[in-house]
């Protein structure tokens, strides 16, 4: 095979190759954005609440979801849906975790929003962290804790 052939071949090769690269990793982070506007929405979520309710935090799902039931619930914005869903905000459970029994007088490091095994989120929106939307919220006007 002559050198000319040889560096084609090879180029080829690698042409082929970054083109799976690229593809498979479209692919993954498309199958990522349902799991990064939940983490967002919960996010969201628990600022509204704990605004809602002197920064008390919520007990359960149900205790979170009640948020929406409020004269301004239908006005929260819900990036993964429309405001005021209340069947894709049900859903949010399954796709995140949150500590119920978080105290949020220790926010500094604490983690309180999840992957259901318990694992940080892989992809998130620049500014749809939840701990950060949590932490941020708290710290505000003299929260700090």
């Amino acid at each position: 095979m002559s050198r000319r052939r040889r560096i084609l071949t090879v180029s080829a090769f690698g042409l082929i190759a970054a083109v799976i690269w690229f593809g498979y990793r479209t692919i993954a982070a498309v199958r990522q954005l349902p799991e990064a506007y939940a983490a967002w929405d919960t996010g969201t979520l628990l600022v509204e609440y704990l605004r809602a309710n002197d920064d008390r935090w919520p007990n359960s799902w149900d205790d979170l979801l009640t948020v929406l039931d409020s004269p301004g619930g239908a006005d929260i914005v819900l990036y993964g849906s429309r405001a005021g869903d209340v069947a894709y905000a049900r859903s949010l459970r399954e796709v995140v975790a949150v500590d119920w029994s978080f105290d949020p007088l220790r926010i500094a490091d604490a983690q309180p929003v999840t992957r259901p095994d318990g694992s940080a989120f892989d992809v998130l929106w620049e500014g749809g962290d939840p701990n950060e939307m949590v932490r941020e919220y708290l710290s505000v006007d003299g929260r700090d804790r």
